[in-house]
């Protein structure tokens, strides 16, 4: 049998041995990481001539079934004819005299490898190692030359190589069980829904080619199986992918995914799948610091991970209800059990963030470049432009700078300084808004020296948070100081597609750093796997979403109209009645006539979507007093806690009540979307205008900066996310092939012919009137079909 060939690196190595006892003990955020490197550079560049620097080197171990190439980075090397001295250096801003040669064994077990690895590649020179500190502070350096044998390093080396082989050795044995079961796999639901057959052959098109597909298929086509099924096959088929990640915003699409990995169980399917929750959901100690002196689950977590890793996965399908259960059972972190979990899955289920947001995304398969055995579904994926903008879009506020500086630095003078130092820039941003008599200014880029002063303060606060603080300022410090390196991760990336800008507003100055274009930034994390197949009902014009998405202009395309009968959907407009702001007041009777209209022409659970929370709760009254008796009215409020949202889906689906339910909630909000209430749980919803996004300071940036790039600034910042929020709305109504129910458009503007191209075509149906003043009649006789 020939050998399996693998590659690694001396980092993944150690880490098998060497890791932290405990979870938070320890910071490493990317300002430091750059400090390193440019801490290394400064430190070669000062080596004398013949020095080499950055020599990369490789050993190869070998068994009769594996072929380890194992590769690695020398910091240093100084080579003579006779004798070489390999050079391992570390950055720190601990006092170096308090340092001792194995104060950290990690670092010496690196040198031990890299020893060995020029030891073997050069048996007839004399080989020894030297592990240099350099402190980033006052650039001072302290050098050890720890004594390294042949027979110690070549021993440490097989005992990491040898376990890191059974470990992967334990890996091949799943992945046959699991390709077996993937190759058998029929199709876990009988019979195929119209579009699906047409849905797959494109899904397995796009995987055969690694080219991104864009999917807008209408409820009811079974978008869920219809993607992830010919994803499956790919892990089987071909040595390409390794690793799925099935990326979704809302808790529905977790749970559509979840029973359709169970389903597939059934029907032979070995996979083992890992969903990811969000921290402060699975958190087992609310308000609690994640460190070992103030939370049990972090104290000595990682010895507790490695006794149950293997247990759990007898279960294949790694809900958050059973990590929790282990998490509670075991006393560990389930939120950092999750995450290690996913290293082992084949299937991740997770939130947007995890891939794509600079500040939390799972580090364990991104923080290294180059592109990986990754396929990305991104489910609902007209949340991700949005989304998107948000991740990578940062504010630093100034008012919180000098909080900080005067409430927790009294006594830390060097880092006071370095908080001065950033407040001294806006203090020139702000004489300058008042030169010029307005209330921001916008910034072409930041200043040259802003960003190492951010680094530098940000590097000044990681130092603190090592010391042993009282809780309540741990607490305060630790937050100011993410809100901080969250600001400091986006400053790298803002370039061509973010507006830059300083504002004043009463009290408050914030610097903005807007992301006006997410998709090159959501390309750059694509390009890490082999490509993204992104579906969703509502991914009209596709151009629009491929420049926000950031899919390749070679994408593949695919739109699947509803498959349920348009006999049973009504799609009706009521002219004459405008919704904009200047022209409420004015219609609102004749808007509560309408919506009256509407929920009594069939007792029945109805939605009004109203475009703000203050559009509804001015008509709350008029609509309250017309439909007493005859209608139960309920509204969403803002901040809706999870209790309440099921409070409120429970009081509008209610069946029996002998009247009708009606919730008023916000387009764009909690129920627009991600909510499944088929048959009599929901039979109509009124739509109270296209959504249209307010003016705003922000709108106003993207709109311009569409208007110079492609000449549909309107389009791009105001109308089609306007009827995204329309469009997922009224798709609330019908879920199955059975439902029957109507979609009430309001306002005038629904008959212009712009709005009307982004429409679903099957919202016009032949010989029957989109637009009628006669609705009362057709609502009616709609029923009585």
């Amino acid at each position: 049998m020939s050998q399996q060939i693998l590659k690694t690196g001396v980092k993944d190595l150690l880490e098998l041995l060497f890791h932290p006892k405990d979870l938070g003990t320890y910071l490493s955020p990317a300002t430091r990481a750059q400090e390193g490197t440019m801490g290394h550079h400064l430190l070669t560049s000062q080596r004398p001539a013949g020095y080499q620097k950055e020599v990369p080197i490789e050993y190869i171990y070998e068994t009769p079934d594996y072929r380890l190439n194992v590769g690695g980075r020398i910091d240093g090397l100084i080579a003579s004819d006779t004798e070489m001295t390999v050079e391992e250096i570390k950055t720190t801003y601990s006092s170096l005299a308090d340092l001792t040669p194995d104060r950290y064994p990690s670092h010496q077990a690196q040198l031990q490898l890299y020893v060995f690895f020029v030891m073997a590649k050069y048996p007839d020179r004399k080989v020894s190692g030297r592990l240099t500190y350099l402190n980033l502070d006052d650039l001072s350096e302290r050098s050890f030359t720890p004594k390294i044998s042949l027979e110690s390093a070549q021993k440490l080396f097989i005992s990491l190589a040898t376990q890191y082989l059974h470990i992967h050795n334990g890996r091949d044995q799943w992945l046959k069980v699991r390709n077996d079961s993937i190759a058998g796999l029929s199709f876990p639901f009988t019979g195929r829904r119209t579009g699906q057959d047409e849905l797959m052959d494109m899904v397995t098109l796009a995987i055969d080619q690694e080219r991104d597909l864009l999917v807008e298929a209408a409820t009811g086509i079974g978008k869920t199986i219809g993607v992830l099924y010919p994803a499956l096959k790919s892990l089987a088929q071909s040595d390409r992918y390794s690793q799925i990640f099935f990326l979704t915003a809302k808790t529905a699409g977790k749970e559509i995914l979840r029973k359709t990995i169970l389903a597939s169980q059934k029907s032979g399917l070995h996979l083992r799948t890992v969903f990811i929750e969000a921290k402060e959901r699975v958190c087992l100690s609310p308000g609690c610091q994640c460190h070992p002196n103030y939370c049990l689950y972090a104290r000595d977590y990682y010895s507790k991970v490695e006794k149950i890793e293997s247990q759990i996965f007898t279960e294949e399908l790694i809900s958050p209800e059973l990590i929790i259960e282990y998490a509670k059972q075991y006393q560990i972190c389930p939120f950092e059990f999750a995450l290690d979990l996913s290293i082992n899955a084949d299937l991740i289920v997770c939130d947007y963030n995890y891939v794509f947001d600079p500040g939390v995304y799972l580090k364990r398969f991104f923080l290294q470049s180059g592109r990986k055995d990754f396929l990305f579904l991104v489910d609902e994926a007209h949340n991700l432009a949005t989304r998107g903008r948000d991740m990578y879009s940062a504010t630093l506020d100034l008012q919180s700078l000098v909080s900080f500086r005067t409430a927790i630095l009294t006594d830390r003078p060097k880092v006071a300084a370095c908080c001065r130092t950033v407040e001294e820039f806006f203090q020139g941003w702000l004489r300058e808004i008042a030169q010029e008599e307005r209330p921001g200014i916008r910034l072409s880029s930041l200043p040259d020296f802003f960003e190492p002063a951010l680094e530098r303060l940000s590097a000044s606060i990681e130092f603190m948070l090592r010391e042993h603080l009282p809780p309540q300022m741990r607490q305060k410090i630790q937050e100011f100081y993410f809100s901080l390196t969250a600001f400091t991760r986006i400053t790298a990336l803002a370039g061509k597609e973010y507006a830059i800008y300083v504002k004043k507003e009463e009290e408050r100055t914030f610097l903005r750093l807007f992301c006006l274009n997410p998709g090159p930034l959501l390309r750059r994390r694509i390009d890490q796997g082999r490509l993204a197949i992104f579906f969703s009902a509502t991914l009209s014009p596709i151009s629009y979403f491929q420049e926000l998405l950031g899919a390749h202009s070679d994408s593949l395309r695919l739109q699947l109209t509803s498959p349920f009968p348009q006999e049973t959907r009504l799609y009706l407009h009521v002219p004459g009645i405008d919704t904009r702001y200047k022209s409420r007041e004015i219609s609102a009777p004749a808007l509560v006539r309408c919506l009256s209209e509407l929920v009594t022409s069939k007792i029945g659970n109805y939605l009004i979507f109203f475009p703000s929370y203050t559009y509804l709760k001015a008509l709350w009254p008029q609509l309250n007093q017309t439909l007493a008796g005859k209608a139960n009215l309920f509204a969403q409020t803002s901040a809706m806690k999870e209790g309440q949202r099921h409070e409120f889906l429970r009081r509008i689906t209610s069946i029996g009540t002998g009247r009708s339910n009606v919730g008023l909630a916000v387009l764009g909000g909690l129920f627009g979307e991600g909510i499944d209430l088929p048959g009599e749980q929901l039979i109509g919803a009124a739509i109270i205008g296209p959504a249209i996004p307010v003016i705003s300071d922000e709108q106003e940036l993207i709109r311009l900066y569409f208007d110079e790039r492609n000449g549909e600034g309107f389009l791009f910042a105001y109308l089609i996310p306007g009827l995204i929020r329309v469009i997922q709305s009224a798709g609330r109504v019908f879920r199955t092939p059975e439902d029957k129910g109507v979609v009430l458009l309001v306002d005038d503007r629904f008959l212009d012919e712009r709005y009307q191209e982004l429409l679903p075509p099957d919202w016009f149906k032949p010989g029957r009137p989109f637009s009628n003043s006669n609705y009362q009649s057709l609502l009616r006789a709609f029923w009585n079909e």
